[in-house]
Order: C-alpha cells, then sequence, then structure tokens
C-alpha cells in the first residue's frame, strides 16, 4: 500500500509517499520506523482512511494511510 508522507516526515524520507505491505496497524509502524531514519524517536501519528489510529488495527492494502507529524496552531 502507499503511505503519504507529510511535512518533516516527508523531508526526513525525501519522499512524498513510500510503498509498504503489512497486515496491521502496528505492522504498519514498525515497517515505517524501519524504513525512515529517525520516525521511531519522533512523535507522529498514523491516519488510516482519514481517521488517527490509537491501537492496532488490520489492514487489507486498500486502505489510505498516512504519516502526520505534530499540528500546531488552531
Amino acid at each position: 500500500m502507499e503511505m503519504k508522507l507529510f511535512g518533516m516526515i516527508a523531508e526526513k524520507a525525501e519522499a512524498e509517499s513510500i510503498a509498504l505491505e503489512a497486515a496491521s496497524v502496528m505492522e504498519l509502524k514498525r515497517k515505517a520506523e524501519e524504513r525512515i531514519e529517525g520516525l521511531a524517536a519522533m512523535s507522529y501519528a498514523i491516519a488510516v482512511d482519514r481517521r488517527i489510529m490509537n491501537d492496532d488495527a488490520p489492514l487489507n492494502g486498500n486502505e489510505e494511510v498516512a504519516l502526520l507529524p505534530p499540528f500546531a496552531g488552531g
């Protein structure tokens, strides 16, 4: 699946998206942290189909997935 990257995460990866395969949100997180140097030390959120995921959930590969850096403002 294609994972969209934003802000400082995209800068670290030097890409606006990466392709990863994972059966769950936690597996996706682990693979993203292995692929993007320094990601594990950052604060970020994973969004699946435009919903922030706080828990593990199964993935079928057809979801829209994004890695989101912290946001500020209001």
